[in-house]
């Protein structure tokens, strides 16, 4: 087992979770709601978070039978020294994978909104730059730094719905399932995928206090985020209506574009970038140190740490490769979305095996 240095909590470990999936808000994510289900996109919110529960029992089923223990060393023990490693370093490529869209899906963003004129490169090296730092201090520095800006994050995406609500129509929710049950269902279940990455909890399973810690981290953090893009989708199409939120990119961005508080405060869109900033490099640090420290555990080396400058230059290089923001949301859509079922279906295949071949200690969670 690799030793790693501090402890998550699982209030952190919630936070920490609720944050990777939550920057996902300030991105196409909304968009992908109203898309799938029209003005019901909130009824959609509803289904994913449920699905998404549902997706990740196995995992928290297979850290009970493990407690403290990463996904490498589950797997090792569960799928042999052969199999194990590699179900592991398919996690870590995903992982890794999602960390190289996520750089450069935030890096457009903020170019194509804020920063029209800055290189692609500068931003990639300074977002990589402090994903290695706080990969290096570890996972509980970054879950812990998480916690520490959740208040001011969700302050700022607060203020944003509050301040929209005399804008809404709630005629504008309705009918009900949008586009018809059939369609809001299925996208509903294709956008379940997003629940494949809270395997980036079991990839620093062993740092956690607890495995009840994990459990509850993976489930609360879910939870949190399918309440946090309900209330989001919910008034960004009873403000902005079905046709706007659906071809808008930037939902939280246009939403605090609207917002006008008098002749000396206003432009009030430049404080949601800072948050923006936030959660952009608490996901992409997150997710970054979780495949660095999967590919570690597949390889069976006693430290990750070697590994942080060779994957942060792949990373940054490879997230240059594609040729504009059009490419980056579908290479997302059409290629990252449906390998996180792969992703969500590691921990059920281990768990199945720990079953079968009588591994772990069923029932001896702490």
């Amino acid at each position: 087992m690799q030793q790693f240095e501090g402890h998550i909590s699982a209030r952190e470990g919630s936070v920490l979770l609720f944050s990777v999936l939550g920057a996902m808000l300030f991105l196409q994510y909304p968009q992908y709601l109203v898309r799938i289900g029209g003005p019901a996109a909130w009824q959609a919110s509803i289904l994913i978070t449920l699905f998404s529960l549902l997706a990740v029992l196995p995992m928290v089923f297979l850290v009970r039978r493990f407690p403290g223990e990463s996904l490498a060393d589950i797997s090792l023990q569960t799928a042999g020294p052969f199999v194990g490693p590699l179900l592991t370093l398919a996690v870590s490529f995903w992982l890794l994978a999602v960390s190289v869209v996520s750089l450069r899906n935030f890096t457009d963003t903020f170019i194509n909104t804020i920063l029209p004129q800055t290189p692609p490169s500068v931003l990639i090296v300074t977002a990589t730059a402090a994903a290695v730092f706080s990969s290096y201090r570890g996972a509980e520095a970054i879950a812990r730094t998480a916690y520490i800006l959740l208040p001011l994050i969700a302050a700022g995406v607060l203020s944003v719905l509050v301040f929209s609500l005399p804008r809404m129509d709630l005629t504008l929710l309705f009918p009900l399932w949008g586009f018809g049950f059939r369609q809001t269902l299925v996208g509903s279940l294709y956008l379940t995928s997003v629940a494949g990455e809270a395997v980036a909890l079991l990839a620093m399973g062993n740092v956690f206090r607890t495995a009840r810690c994990l459990q509850h981290s993976a489930l609360q953090g879910i939870l949190l985020f399918g309440v946090a893009a309900t209330l989001t989708v919910t008034v960004l199409v009873a403000t902005a209506g079905p046709p706007v939120a659906r071809e808008d990119p930037f939902p939280v961005y246009y939403l605090a574009r609207l917002i006008y508080l008098g002749r000396f405060l206003q432009r009030t869109e430049s404080l949601i970038v800072l948050f923006w900033m936030f959660a952009a490099g608490t996901r992409f640090s997150a997710l970054f140190h979780a495949g660095v420290a999967s590919l570690s555990g597949a390889l069976r080396l006693p430290e990750y740490r070697p590994l942080l400058f060779p994957c942060a230059v792949l990373v940054a290089a490879l997230s240059l490769l594609p040729q504009d923001y059009v490419t980056v949301i579908r290479l997302e859509r059409l290629v990252i979305r449906p390998m996180g079922f792969g992703a969500l279906a590691v921990p059920l295949l281990l768990l199945i095996l720990a079953t079968i071949r009588g591994k772990g200690a069923a029932g001896n969670a702490t």
